[in-house]
């Protein structure tokens, strides 16, 4: 057995209290912790044994140097339920890996900046047909599910060459309202009768239900008439249904279906919320907004962005990176030891649950200068050189980073310079913004008006790239 000490611990009986007092914000709750604990703290409570890291260095060790031999992300196999399967985010081991390698040509850069120009189609339809009667109208926005589905107008075309249809669109929000929300205290508590829990689920998310079967329905609907055609379209559908792994094998009709609903689910989640929040820092700071509409006048001149343009939008990606780093849409990055460690000096058992809390180590105040400020400067490439690494980590880091990272960051980066050339975002009185961390972070309660991006002036398309 190991001499080593464990992490300091705050008490028990305390911790479970502040644990159940931040449940629907915990993050907050892991920054005080480790600003009062140190980098390591062990969360010690009725069915907690966690250990709370948030310095790049122990978050290498356990994600990357010693993530293969030490630590898995759960310990057995993944239940299935309505709407996710085995995909890529849930799935270990050499299933995993197999999954990672069939997906991955999906992914290269060659082929995400070659569809540029299509999102850049996708996002002007989009913006003609849902954005614009709202700007006529005068009606204030609920941004995240109007992020979703705007993201997910995108997805659908360079996933499977069709438009989302707009019901699906809606239960994807409705159902990941309801897999993300943190419980109720009495649910999270365990003192109610498992079918109390379950009426009262239904009572406050009474379309979850009927959402999830319209998930399923289109996943399968998709994948069974892609998968009876003789010959695949050139989209990342048709490129996990055609792809062999190392023994010759294509996927089976569940695993393409399982990745499908990751692609199409899963996939829009991180950058709808990175937009939904970065459109709320940007009501606040009208002196970022007015630079960012300054940048992408100088550059595009009232034209749509071309792939040329992406390394000339630098202040419009510092934006949204920064807006990440105040708000990632994962909590952190937890993993099981299944063989016994050390980690800053401290043992760490078999069956601890290591987790690496994202966003306390992006406003630890040894790496950030006023972490509490929004500071898009921050992200300027030659600060960005100067951070160590696994410092930032908003799409993950190691082997299980993130395959969709550049995808998000383009569909980010386009959609952001094609609302600034159109509208600005304006607060709605009396409607205050709510974080809320259960499955993931994402804001609630968040309602902004869409005006035309100069005062009195209608809203106008960006004309077409030239040639």
């Amino acid at each position: 057995m190991s001499q080593l000490p464990r992490p300091p611990a705050p008490p028990s009986l305390p911790l479970m209290w502040k644990l159940l007092r931040a449940r629907q914000h915990l993050s907050p709750l892991h920054l005080s912790l480790a600003r009062e604990y140190g980098d390591v703290v062990w969360l010690r409570a009725p069915g907690v044994n966690t250990y709370l890291v948030s310095t790049p260095a122990l978050i290498k060790h356990y994600l990357a140097e010693n993530a293969v031999n030490n630590y898995v992300k759960h310990p057995g196999p993944v239940a299935r339920t309505l709407v996710m399967g085995e995909s890529i985010s849930t799935m270990e081991g050499p299933g995993w890996l197999r999954h990672r390698r069939l997906l991955q040509p999906g992914f290269q850069r060659e082929r995400m900046l070659a569809a540029v120009p299509k999102m850049v189609e996708v996002f002007q339809h989009e913006l003609d047909t849902h954005w614009e009667p709202r700007v006529r109208g005068g009606e204030p926005l609920d941004v995240l599910p109007a992020m979703s589905s705007l993201v997910l107008s995108v997805l659908g075309p360079l996933v499977c060459s069709e438009e989302v249809p707009q019901d699906v669109r809606d239960a994807v929000y409705r159902y990941m309202r309801f897999a993300f929300e943190p419980d109720p205290l009495l649910h999270q508590l365990g003192v109610l009768p498992e079918a109390v829990v379950r009426y009262d689920s239904r009572r406050r998310h009474p379309l979850a239900r009927e959402s999830g079967r319209r998930i399923n329905k289109y996943a399968w609907d998709m994948v069974r008439k892609r998968m009876g055609m003789s010959e695949q379209p050139d989209d990342m559908l048709g490129m996990i249904i055609d792809a062999r792994d190392a023994a010759g094998e294509r996927m089976k009709e569940v695993e393409v279906r399982d990745e499908l609903v990751e692609l199409i689910y899963g996939g829009q989640f991180g950058t709808s919320s990175g937009l939904s929040w970065m459109w709320h820092y940007l009501s606040l700071h009208p002196e970022v907004f007015q630079r960012m509409g300054d940048e992408v006048e100088r550059v595009l001149g009232g034209r749509a962005p071309a792939v040329t343009d992406l390394r000339d939008l630098q202040y419009v990606t510092q934006v949204f990176d920064e807006t990440l780093r105040l708000h990632p849409p994962a909590p952190g990055q937890g993993r099981i030891a299944i063989k016994e460690d050390t980690l800053g000096g401290y043992h760490v058992p078999v069956g601890t649950t290591v987790f690496g809390s994202t966003y306390a180590m992006h406003r630890h105040p040894d790496y950030w200068t006023e972490p509490e400020v929004f500071d898009p400067s921050r992200f300027a490439p030659e600060k960005v050189k100067e951070r160590p690494r696994f410092l930032y980590l908003p799409f993950g880091a190691g082997q299980r980073v993130c395959i969709g990272s550049m995808l998000a960051s383009l569909m980010a980066t386009l959609s952001t310079v094609l609302l600034t050339q159109r509208y600005r975002l304006e607060a709605v009185p009396g409607k205050k913004v709510r974080p809320l961390t259960g499955g993931a972070h994402f804001p609630d309660n968040l309602w902004l008006k869409v005006l035309p991006a100069r005062a009195g002036a209608p809203a106008s398309r960006p004309s077409a790239v030239a040639g």
